[in-house]
């Protein structure tokens, strides 16, 4: 199941040529993953309380449209991939006024303990995310 969730190009984010820098995509493929995990009631805060940090471990992103200042988004986010210690995000942003393909992309997540070990993904976020 795809969560889209509307992102506008801020001014600091774009380069000298008014385009949206690369290191932008990434940020709001955090953002969606964020608000899809949201949407499906975890919160990254509640995780860390509960000691589990999911931190990237493999990012891919492909660019096939630039982005201009006030420009709005959608990212659309999914889950691609949930093993027993690991998730895999998969994105797709689009130029919203047109649906046009701005970027595809990816990250992996590690499971990790309070210890920085890795560690199996509660039960009830594996049944949440793979819904």
């Amino acid at each position: 199941m795809k969560f889209r969730t509307e992102v506008r190009v801020r001014y600091h984010e774009t380069d000298a040529m008014g385009i949206a820098h690369h290191s932008s995509h990434l940020v709001w493929f955090e953002i969606g993953r964020t608000e899809l995990m949201r949407a499906r009631g975890i919160s990254y805060a509640e995780l860390e309380r509960e000691k589990i940090f999911l931190p990237v471990v493999e990012v891919a992103c492909r660019y096939h449209l630039p982005v201009r200042y006030d420009d709005q988004v959608l990212v659309e986010t999914e889950v691609a991939e949930l093993g027993a210690a690991r998730i895999r995000f998969s994105y797709r942003v689009l130029r919203l006024k047109d649906e046009k393909l701005i970027a595809t992309g990816s990250t992996l997540h590690a499971a990790l303990n309070g210890r920085g070990t890795v560690t199996r993904l509660p039960a009830k976020i594996r049944e949440v995310l793979s819904s």
